[in-house]
């Protein structure tokens, strides 16, 4: 009639052996990877990292209040405002706008020899946000045209010449996301 059949419990071993399997498994996994030398990917900066961050001269600050806490990116001008300099002025304006909600944390900055440039004061007034200061106090040794400081006024990344405005856009993206000052 009852056709049930009781079996006696197992020791559990079977049991015990998957779970221990289960806690080694990504040791195992993890240790084999370093021992052939794989790593990941690093992600890939367009722009030059400074080593020992440089301070910009107090002037530029000093020029706008709007200036603090903010991250500033600066295009570095000397001579008159040619074809290639508004190219990097639009190209500016639009890597500003790309960052969408971060748009508000970064400022335009052109540090120009010659300020009186009439080019140059065109493209100021097409664009109210840019600020154009003059360049009586030199930047830290830097040959490159485009530059990055930090809200403390810290010179923190170069951009070659021939930096592509995505690349440039792809940086400021990555540092807006891990900073939350300025």
């Amino acid at each position: 009639m009852n056709d049930i059949v009781l079996r006696p419990p197992g020791n559990g071993r079977g049991m015990l052996l998957l779970i221990v399997a289960l806690l080694v498994l990504p040791f195992a996994v993890g240790g084999g990877l370093y021992v052939g030398g794989w790593h990941p990917p690093m992600a890939a900066t367009h722009g030059y990292l400074s080593p020992s961050p440089l301070p910009l001269p107090g002037a530029i600050l000093r020029s706008t209040a709007e200036l603090r806490g903010k991250w500033l990116l600066i295009l570095n001008l000397r001579g008159p405002c040619a074809a290639s300099c508004t190219g990097r002025l639009d190209e500016m304006r639009r890597i500003q706008v790309a960052l969408y909600k971060n748009m508000d944390r970064v400022r335009r900055v052109v540090l120009a020899d010659r300020p009186d440039d009439p080019q140059l004061a065109a493209l100021g007034r097409t664009q109210p946000d840019l600020l154009i200061v003059p360049s009586s106090a030199a930047l830290p040794e830097t040959e490159a045209p485009l530059l990055l400081a930090d809200p403390q006024g810290l010179l923190i990344m170069t951009f070659p010449p021939d930096a592509e405005a995505q690349g440039i856009r792809a940086d400021l993206e990555r540092l807006l996301k891990f900073t939350w000052n300025g």
